[in-house]
């Protein structure tokens, strides 16, 4: 919202529905997201491999370029993160954004 990510915004609530548990925190899958994705950008302007294909990422992702996967050096430690990161990007998310409220609800359906 407004140049920042959701969470992140001044003013707004960031509230999480859902029955499963993320393996990751909303913020660091839009963090990543941003990394690999371009803004703006169409689908068929990105390599949509990297938030669909666990060894793709495995092999390609630069951990070095954020903060959350900087102190991953192992293959297995980089493959468990590409597999949990897959699994939560391909959920089903509903974004509701309440101005009234300043909430941004994330309703994420199994």
């Amino acid at each position: 919202m407004n140049e920042q990510f959701a969470g992140q915004a001044t003013g707004y609530k960031l509230s999480t529905t859902l029955d499963k548990p993320l393996n990751y925190d909303p913020t660091i899958l839009y963090q990543y997201l941003d990394t690999v994705l371009k803004p703006g950008s169409r689908h068929d302007e990105n390599n949509l491999r990297y938030v669909t294909d666990p060894g793709y990422i495995g092999e390609n992702f630069n951990y070095q370029s954020v903060p959350f996967t900087s102190h991953m050096t192992e293959f297995d430690e980089k493959m468990a993160f590409a597999r949990k990161l897959v699994a939560d990007l391909n959920r089903h998310l509903s974004v509701n954004i309440k101005p009234e409220d300043e909430t941004i609800e994330l309703v994420f359906v199994d």
